[in-house]
């Protein structure tokens, strides 16, 4: 007997119900319902596209779409077609395209892409800038009117399913292969966990190239008969309150957000709004350092439409283990633990001092059936509670490498344990995150690495050769942290240094597609470094709060 996939799921429901809602796509103030059988028949037309166009089993294929149906039935073509669909972020328009196509370019002949699928324009713009291009392009529109590839049993099993990236800096990005086997195992276990079943709502504007968006309201809706409202990233970002109407509208039962989402909704709050948000069973906080004060602002403000502290959940995800290793407990409020700040700084478990302004860390639940947590010191040991170290998983649906890469690969194990660069501790079996070891920087979900920046911020003209360093500051009331790029300059002239400013700031923007980067200028000699002599990010974070605390 075959091994299932993750399409088996779908194809019995679009035979049983074929008109069950699978999908909501909200866009442009539009909404398209795709229903169970439609999604099939669609996902047939793209796989007919790729099967004639050459693609064959296992081949990779990329997916760089804005929101819309196509997100979901191009990929699902992908994997009818036998093929192994990547999701990748689209260009926007804060980013320069020749620097998006180029590097992207570098990280799809790294894993061998076969075809790219993507919109007309882009696909102008890919041609125009690499003549050379290794893999095919099809583009939105080709797949209309052709006849669909009829279902069938599909290999599954332990073989790829997808190709999930980080969503990390375009040359860093590192791929992780997703089994079907990992991605059944993981979402039954989760789903279980949460009480997901069929007839709920999930409401989600997360983007599917992040595990968050892809596995939880995606791969959850596909494999438990459950129903996703997908409204766009960057309308969501501008408009907020369309994930809050979302919600009321279809009376969603969950809905997964990071950290700087809450403080986004409670912070743009307009006067008269009302939604009815009681229908919701969880708003989940996720791939951000969740914040005890985000979820307190959140809740103040929306407590008369319905919001109460039991509603407000915490998890910790990554792709590497396709996507949630914990889970807080959906019956009562998260637990929170109030440190000494200082003691935290040390990496020691120790309640406040007196006049201590005390730092809140919040549970992030116990471990889902099939996985095991465990805190390591710096010699790969095991820890006991309450001891701060290097979080680390293993289990039924942890990956097996990254993706072509298997230095990274096996710098990231130690025997069957994977180690996940996260500190933290556990207390009673649930885990407690307090910080990275690794240089990544999350700015509203998505990761950066401090390094890669570094480079291209020492290539500006201006900034002294290997004196820049970037930092991540916690910013309260954007429930993110803040991207500052402290560069040092022999400039003196004031004008010179405003510009030299401007240039960090628009050069980094651009690159990242990111708003909001904090550039700091400062004399020769002001970087901190270790004893070893290397540029310490953390002694220079310390440093630029202390400055720009007395302003």
């Amino acid at each position: 007997m075959a091994s299932p996939s993750i399409v088996d799921r779908l194809l019995r429901r679009a035979e049983a119900t074929p008109d069950d809602p699978f999908a909501y796509v909200q866009a442009e103030r539009q909404t398209t319902a795709i229903a169970a059988a439609d999604l099939v028949d669609e996902a047939g037309r793209w796989a007919r596209l790729l099967v004639e166009d050459g693609c064959r089993p296992g081949d990779v294929v990329i997916l760089v779409l804005r929101h819309g149906p196509e997100l979901y039935t191009a990929f699902l073509g992908c994997v009818l077609a036998g093929c192994v669909p990547s999701f990748m972020p689209f260009l926007t328009p804060k980013q320069d395209p020749r620097l998006y196509w180029q590097s992207h370019d570098a990280l799809f002949r790294r894993i061998r892409a076969a075809c790219i699928v993507t919109w007309t324009e882009n696909a102008a713009l890919l041609r125009d800038m690499i003549p050379d291009l290794p893999y095919r392009v099809r583009v939105i529109g080709e797949q209309v009117g052709l006849p669909p590839l009829p279902p069938r049993r599909l290999a599954g099993g332990e073989e790829p399913a997808l190709l999930q990236h980080s969503s990390g800096t375009t040359s860093l990005k590192k791929g992780v292969a997703l089994s079907h086997g990992a991605i059944i195992r993981q979402v039954e276990s989760y789903s279980g966990q949460l009480g997901l079943a069929r007839g709920d709502v999930i409401a989600s504007w997360l983007p599917l190239y992040h595990d968050m968006g892809l596995i939880a309201c995606f791969m959850a809706p596909l494999l438990t008969d459950t129903t996703v409202v997908s409204l766009d990233a960057f309308e969501w970002v501008a408009r907020p309150q369309i994930l809050l109407a979302a919600i009321a509208a279809h009376r969603a039962h969950w809905c997964w957000l990071p950290n700087f989402a809450f403080a986004h909704l409670a912070r743009t709050r307009r006067p008269g709004e009302h939604f009815d948000l009681s229908s919701v069973r969880a708003f989940i906080n996720c791939s951000e350092p969740c914040k005890a004060e985000t979820f307190d602002q959140f809740r103040t403000t929306f407590a008369d439409c319905g919001v109460t502290a039991t509603q407000l959940q915490t998890c910790y995800a990554m792709a590497e283990t396709v996507f949630a290793v914990t889970q807080s407990g959906l019956d009562r409020p998260v637990g929170r633990i109030a440190l000494s700040p200082v003691a935290l700084a040390e990496e020691q478990i120790l309640p406040p001092r007196q006049g201590e302004t005390p730092t809140t860390v919040v549970s992030v639940g116990l471990a889902i059936p099939g996985i095991a947590v465990r805190i390591l010191d710096s010699a790969d040991q095991p820890l006991p509670d309450d001891r701060i170290g290097q979080v680390a998983v293993t289990g039924q649906f942890l990956f097996s490498g990254y993706y072509a890469l298997p230095d990274e690969t096996a710098a990231a194990f130690v025997g069957e344990w994977y180690r996940t660069g996260d500190l933290g501790f556990t207390r009673n079996g649930e885990l407690y995150i307090t910080g990275r070891l690794k240089d990544v920087i999350i700015v509203h979900g998505k990761n950066l690495y401090a390094h890669d920046i570094e480079a291209v911020a020492n290539r500006i003209d201006g900034v002294k050769a290997g004196r820049a360093v970037a930092v991540g500051a916690f910013n309260p009331n954007m429930g993110s942290e803040d991207l500052v790029l402290i560069c040092e300059t022999t400039l003196e002239d004031p004008t010179a240094r405003r510009d030299l400013r401007r240039a960090v700031r628009t050069t980094i923007e651009a690159h990242y597609g990111l708003p909001g980067v904090v550039a700091h200028v400062t004399d020769p000699g002001w970087l901190v470094k270790t004893t070893s002599g290397k540029i310490s990010r953390k002694e220079n974070l310390a440093k630029f709060m202390r400055e720009t605390a007395r302003g």
